[in-house]
Parts: structure tokens; C-alpha cells; sequence
């Protein structure tokens, strides 16, 4: 017998067909159903800074009577998930080291499942055309986060002619800030605890009027208020550990779509590279 589909399978199978305005809503429904299940088309509304009247037009638009039916059915679908969740917590409590290191990578396999089941491709694919045809790329992220930066900025520049990193050993970000232009794209990388100076430079960002892609951990992140497009990534709180696999993750689905949009200058610039790696004998 064929059950019904839940939710969020709904919410997934018709999100190219939403408006934008629907897009944020199911964007942050499928981030934080945990609470959806108990906040008013009302709450949502305000939270996204969006009318109430929409959140219930998103309803519908997906088949349901209205916002009730909506909130009782992601209810009764979220219950699985909680429940899973829930055990699954209960039994990450280490016991031993053993215990410790294998809470370890189950908490990286939860937030890549985690990740896997919200990420907006659409949103991804609109990244991906926005880096490629930008001027200039400038990545930023501080603290942990300047391993993402790095791994980023690595494979960008298979792609893209002038990429550039904020230096991080430099004490003024806005001396580098100073040089950006409207015609150009900033990505940073903001997770928890989200660093103060990050969301300035943001806002210094916008007002200059250039592009932000932010990569965080939610749509109530900080920085989302000044960026341009958002990407959402899985980040676990229950370590003193910054587990960056879901973000390293989502960073690779990033370069793989530019590399497919542009899979002729790809395959030229590979080639290029395994001839200078022979000549120069540079790998084993």
C-alpha cells in the first residue's frame, strides 16, 4: 500500500514551482520545523518580516485547506523525526572515550543528513551563476570558518579570474573592505558564535552596494539581514568542537555546479594543469 507523502516531501516536490516569498517560508520551515509546529501563521510572518496572508496563501498553494491543516500535518510528520532525533541524542551521551570519538562522527552523519534534506538547490544553482559572472569575488569568514575560505578559494580560482581573500592577519578588515565596488560579490561565512565584526563588515557591504552570498547555520542568522542570497547548512552546537562537515559539504555542491555551467572551460583548464603537473613532476 502506498503511503501518503509527509510534509516535507510536499513542501520538496513543489518548491520550484513556489514564489520566491513561499521559497523563504519553506526555507525556514525545513531549517526549524522543530518550532513551526507550534508557531501561528502569524509568528512565521513576523519572523520573516513577511504578511501573515502570504504564509497562509503558501498553505494552500500546497494543497491543504488552509494554515491548520498545514501546521497539524507537519506535526504528525515531524514526530518521527523528533522522536529519532531525540534517541539519537540520548544516545550520543559519551561513556568513554570510544563512546566520545564515535558521538563524533555521528554527530558530523547527522548534520550532513540534516543538510542534505533542506538544502535549496535552486538557491545553489543561483549562487553558483552569480559567482561566475561577478567582477570580482571576495571570500571572507574568520576564525574556523577561514578553513572554508581557503578550501573555497582553492577551487574558485579554477573558474574564476580574480578571486580574493580577506586577510585574516590583518587588523582592519575595512582597509580591505575599502575597495569594493557594486559590481562585485562577497561570500562569508558566518556560524556560531557568529563573530561580531563579521555582521559589520556585512552591513559596510551592502551599503556599498555590492552582493552578499552568506553561508550560515539559519535563516535567523545575523547576517542574513544584509546578504543577497542565503545558503543553509546543518551546524552542530553539541561539541566545543566547530564541526564544519555540512558546510564543507555545501561547499562542494557550490563548486560542482559551477564546474558543471562551465564544464568547456573546466575540462580546458584541467588539462592545462595535469600538463604543468607532469612537466614539473609535482605529484608521486
Amino acid at each position: 500500500m502506498k503511503r501518503n507523502p509527509n510534509t516535507f516531501e510536499i513542501i520538496t516536490s513543489n518548491y520550484e514551482k513556489l514564489s520566491k516569498s513561499h521559497q523563504r517560508i519553506a526555507d525556514y520551515i525545513l531549517q526549524h520545523y522543530d518550532r513551526a509546529v507550534y508557531m501561528t501563521a502569524r509568528k512565521i510572518a513576523s519572523n520573516l518580516g513577511i504578511s501573515e496572508s502570504t504564509v497562509v496563501r503558501f498553505a494552500t498553494s500546497l494543497g491543504y485547506d488552509g494554515y491548520p491543516s498545514f501546521q497539524e500535518h507537519l506535526r504528525n510528520s515531524s514526530k518521527a523525526v523528533m522522536t529519532t532525533r531525540q534517541k539519537l541524542t540520548q544516545e550520543l551521551e559519551p561513556k568513554s572515550k570510544d563512546a566520545a570519538l564515535v558521538q563524533s562522527f555521528q554527530r558530523d552523519m547527522l548534520d550532513l543528513k540534516n543538510t542534505s534534506e533542506i538544502v535549496n538547490y535552486p538557491a545553489v544553482k543561483m549562487a553558483a551563476s552569480k559567482i561566475v559572472s561577478s567582477h570580482r569575488v571576495f571570500i571572507l569568514g574568520k576564525r574556523s570558518s577561514g578553513v572554508l575560505v581557503d578550501y573555497l578559494a582553492y577551487y574558485l580560482n579554477f573558474f574564476h579570474d580574480n578571486v580574493r581573500v580577506f586577510e585574516s592577519n590583518v587588523l582592519d578588515f575595512f582597509e580591505q573592505l575599502i575597495h569594493i565596488k557594486k559590481d562585485d560579490l562577497v561570500v562569508m561565512f558566518s556560524f556560531p558564535r557568529y563573530a561580531k565584526n563579521t555582521i559589520e563588515m556585512a552591513q559596510f557591504i551592502k551599503e556599498q552596494g555590492a552582493q552578499i552570498i552568506a553561508i550560515t547555520d539559519n535563516v535567523d542568522a545575523p547576517i542574513v539581514e544584509y546578504s543577497t542570497h542565503c545558503l543553509i547548512a546543518s551546524y552542530s552546537r553539541e561539541s566545543f568542537i566547530d564541526s564544519l562537515v555540512a558546510p564543507m559539504a555545501l561547499v562542494n555542491a557550490l563548486i560542482t555546479s559551477i564546474a558543471y555551467d562551465n564544464l568547456e572551460l573546466t575540462e580546458n583548464k584541467l588539462d592545462t594543469l595535469e600538463t604543468l603537473w607532469q612537466e614539473y613532476d609535482t605529484y608521486i
